[in-house]
């Protein structure tokens, strides 16, 4: 299984030759645990990194449908690569939707050309999916934001030319108190204080990013003060959609290096595939696949109609995340002993495909929009 045909043609070339790249370097990236340089330099070169910029600003202007297929694609490649997809997604869709004309022209052309890397941090220490929860502060001053403050789990937050940042304009107003505000890197008392080793996705470059007294220009204020948290859900429903598709490129990973294993090794004076218990395995593993993807492109046609998507935007996420680890689990039993050894795909998928029923909202949580959505609110 690849890209869809029904996907721009141009732009699908393009996610397969970016996919080439990653697909070069990610056992390297995954074992060094480094960032994909490569990858990202030709995600940038192909004009992935504005997948999602409007066209009058120099983006590809992509539909969530598009924007889905092509993640899977270069997530199946190599999931830290995907995984950069994701992180721009956040800010890119903030920007959009609440920037202000100034902050659209400054930045989003920057993006789209690859020059202006980014960064999305809301997570805390104490808090992950209880956004309202989060202590970071933001206290105007004259002309300034002062922002104080810890933030946990933060992807790129090492390389970001940009970083959109969730703060507390109301202590006291817990959802209703969070704003967004634009911090370009270098600002005086921004700083990244650890990377994280992970189990998966290992080139992403988590950590902790600190703001001690940080200076941000009123004019970074994204949106309305006070409606950050209103403004994050709305892009919420799209960044669900690529988290989805980033699971699933990786469970297509899987399953592709389970096939190819079962069609070359030999067992008892036959191929394995041969073997029923192998090929009904695989068989359900192709069908959970195939489920997934179309679970993700219902969602992504509705979203691209117009239709509010919250519920089957969890159940894409739910379903992609959680197939994902199911498939690398079935792959790496395919490949027997050959499964646990460092650098085998089906080794990193299962790593890689653990993370994803985590990051980005849990399972519980996914599964909670769904009720509300079944039960309502109450």
């Amino acid at each position: 299984m690849s890209i869809k045909q029904d996907v721009d043609p141009n732009i699908a070339d393009a996610a397969r030759r970016a996919a080439a790249v990653a697909a070069r370097y990610a056992t390297e990236v995954d074992i060094e645990e480094r960032f994909p340089e490569e990858a990202l330099a030709a995600l940038s070169e192909e004009g992935l990194l504005g997948l999602a910029v409007p066209k009058e600003y120099g983006g590809l202007g992509a539909n969530s449908r598009t924007a889905s297929l092509v993640v899977e694609e270069v997530a199946a490649a190599c999931a830290s690569t995907g995984a950069i997809l994701l992180t721009w997604a956040g800010p890119i869709t903030g920007l959009v939707d609440f920037g202000t004309s100034e902050q659209k022209s400054k930045y989003l052309p920057e993006i789209a050309a690859g020059r202006c890397k980014l960064s999305f941090a809301l997570t805390e220490e104490h808090c992950g999916s209880d956004a309202g929860a989060i202590t970071t502060t933001a206290v105007l001053d004259g002309d300034h934001y002062v922002l104080d403050g810890k933030k946990a789990w933060i992807g790129n937050a090492i390389n970001a030319d940009l970083t959109l940042v969730a703060a507390k304009t109301d202590p006291t107003a817990r959802a209703k108190g969070v704003s967004s505000f634009l911090v370009e890197n270098g600002t005086a008392g921004l700083a990244v204080e650890e990377i994280y080793s992970k189990m998966g996705a290992r080139g992403t470059k988590h950590g902790d990013l600190v703001l001690r007294a940080v200076r941000v220009p009123r004019a970074q204020l994204l949106g309305q003060e006070g409606r950050g948290l209103a403004q994050m859900l709305q892009s919420l429903d799209y960044i669900r959609l690529m988290t989805a598709a980033h699971a699933l490129g990786i469970a297509r990973s899987a399953y592709e290096a389970a096939v190819g294993y079962a069609k070359t090794r030999e067992v008892f004076g036959s191929r394995l595939h041969k073997n029923q218990a192998i090929s009904f395995l695989i068989a359900d593993c192709a069908t959970q696949l195939h489920a997934s993807r179309l679970i993700m492109l219902d969602a992504a046609a509705d979203l691209d109609a117009g239709k509010s998507i919250g519920a089957k935007a969890a159940m894409a996420k739910l379903h992609s995340s959680e197939i994902a680890t199911r498939i690398a689990h079935a792959s790496v039993q395919v490949h027997g002993a050959w499964g646990l050894k460092k650098g085998n795909a089906a080794e990193r998928a299962y790593r890689d495909a653990r993370i994803t029923e985590v990051w980005d909202g849990t399972s519980e949580i996914q599964k909670l929009i769904i009720a509300r959505e079944i039960f309502g609110r109450d």
